[in-house]
């Protein structure tokens, strides 16, 4: 089973399409900004998906956060921008811990993370078309 995680695309999607169209997902979690995006992706891919809107959704909505279980563990989906997560990942650290998450994914930042703090994944994609801070385009 192949999950992709991707988000903060902003309206640019061809470089993300042609590499997850190589790549052959079975699921796609989208991470907000341009909602609409993960959408288009999807049905581009024909794949099921989790999506989830952020600051910059205005178009199609969502829902801000969402908890599924996929593949026998808990993932938290939320843009982070409403846990300050520019500043500090504490505030998602301890939200995923309260809802039990065993995988927390979210963007916001442009800059992609992955580590696990006691026990719990937290992921952030990056951008795949606007990455900061000197980071590269991404996704995970």
């Amino acid at each position: 089973m192949r999950i992709a995680v991707a988000g903060d695309t902003h309206g640019r999607t061809e470089k993300l399409t042609r590499t997850m169209q190589m790549l052959k997902p079975d699921h796609l979690f989208f991470t907000g900004d341009f909602y609409g995006d993960g959408l288009k992706l999807i049905r581009q891919l024909n794949i099921d998906w989790t999506g989830v809107t952020g600051n910059c959704d205005f178009g199609p909505k969502g829902k801000e956060e969402r908890l599924v279980t996929w593949a026998g563990r808990k993932f938290y989906l939320t843009h982070g921008h409403q846990y300050g997560v520019k500043r500090s990942l504490n505030s998602l650290f301890y939200r995923g811990q309260e809802i039990g998450a065993d995988v927390i994914l979210f963007g916001h930042t442009h800059v992609a993370v992955c580590e696990q703090i006691e026990g719990i994944w937290m992921i952030n994609p990056g951008s795949a078309s606007l990455p900061r801070h000197g980071s590269p385009c991404s996704y995970a």
